[in-house]
């Protein structure tokens, strides 16, 4: 946000609220929707990372519930027990800095691969060293962010029913006027909250207008929340986004971008979060990695906005990592809702005051 926008703002917002939002620039977003001439995705797939301390990472890596499913050189893959042969990768820092390198989207096929490879600015690659194989397209976005699309992985085979490290013996759950799990018990034990899949991340950004018009330009990203200042309801400062898939479902969001304050001048991550199976999983997960001695940053808890039963994390390069649990799915007949920043949680502890910055990461 440029200075002098900074400044009005300061004076502005002194002001009775019709003259302010009379005098304010509009910064509402416009509307979104999704159309065949953008690059069709259909779910997202993997992230990138480079980490300090490599093994310090694969020791937290364990606790939080992911597999290694491969290791090259100075590179390590890491699956959940979904189909995707990979969720994170995580690779050696050359120069000792924590870097995020973008999240991986899956092209709804070779077309759509195709399509992506002919934007402005897309490199081409593959995938050859990784689990699964296939291609990948890299686009290198503002302050050394990243975004790829990928096509062509070997998906992995997957059960019926969700594995688990804590899980003893497990029937249905009884509520108070139904109760399925009879003269049978619930039983569990400690350990890591398996992770089933990549879920959601969000970047912070500068130029927020200019980026999330790329992204909703070029991809199939459509709001499926928006909140506006509450000082200037003209002014939209965050987005949740999912992945237009008509008809069908997906998650309430995939990625999200909140506008940054006037101090921040460069994009960063805010949070990558991957899928667990329920309540009991996250909490005995919870437990798993406080035991581990790994720092707990807000949870656990219930998001408004996606519903999900949130826990972030710490790891060790600073990043901040969510487990989360319940999430709403929506699809082209749901409608944008908009609304003023508010309580981010139903329950659950005081959000951090911190809880927005960047954290310890460099």
């Amino acid at each position: 946000m440029p200075l002098a926008l900074e400044i009005a703002l300061k004076l502005l917002v002194k002001l009775p609220r019709p003259l302010r939002e009379a005098i304010m620039l509009d910064m509402r977003i416009p509307p979104i929707s999704n159309n065949p001439s953008k690059v069709q995705l259909s779910r997202i797939g993997h992230v990138y990372f480079e980490h300090p301390d490599l093994e310090k990472f694969s020791e937290f890596a364990k606790d939080f519930g992911f597999v290694e499913a491969h290791r090259v050189k100075d590179r390590i893959y890491y699956r959940g027990y979904g189909k995707d042969p990979f969720i994170y990768v995580a690779s050696q820092s050359p120069d000792g800095k924590p870097r995020f390198r973008g999240p991986a989207f899956v092209a709804a096929s070779q077309a759509e691969f195709d399509k992506a490879a002919k934007i402005d600015g897309a490199i081409v690659g593959s995938l050859d060293e990784a689990p699964g194989k296939g291609q990948i397209v890299t686009f290198n976005r503002p302050d050394k962010t990243f975004f790829h699309v990928i096509y062509g992985q070997e998906e992995r085979v997957t059960s019926a029913e969700a594995p688990s490290a804590i899980h003893e013996q497990l029937g249905p759950f009884n509520k108070p006027f139904d109760k399925p799990r009879r003269g049978k018990f619930q039983r569990y034990h400690e350990g890591p909250a398996l992770v089933h899949k990549l879920g959601h991340f969000g970047y912070v950004v500068p130029d927020f207008d200019a980026e999330l018009a790329w992204y909703t330009n070029n991809f199939n990203f459509v709001p499926s929340d928006i909140l506006y200042h509450w000082d200037f309801s003209n002014m939209d400062v965050l987005t949740f986004m999912h992945l237009d898939l008509g008809k069908e479902y997906s998650d309430h969001h995939c990625f999200f971008m909140q506008r940054a304050e006037p101090h921040v001048k460069k994009i960063f991550l805010h949070h990558t979060s991957y899928e667990v199976e329920d309540f009991d999983t996250q909490l005995i997960g919870h437990n798993w990695l406080a035991k581990k001695g790994w720092k707990s940053i807000w949870g656990v808890g219930r998001h408004i906005l996606g519903s999900q039963i949130f826990d972030y994390w710490a790891d060790p390069s600073g990043f901040k990592i969510e487990h989360y649990a319940d999430g709403d799915v929506v699809n082209q007949d749901t409608v944008t809702e908009r609304d003023v920043v508010g309580p981010f949680s139903v329950w659950g502890p005081e959000v951090p005051k911190d809880f927005a910055d960047k954290g310890d990461v460099a």
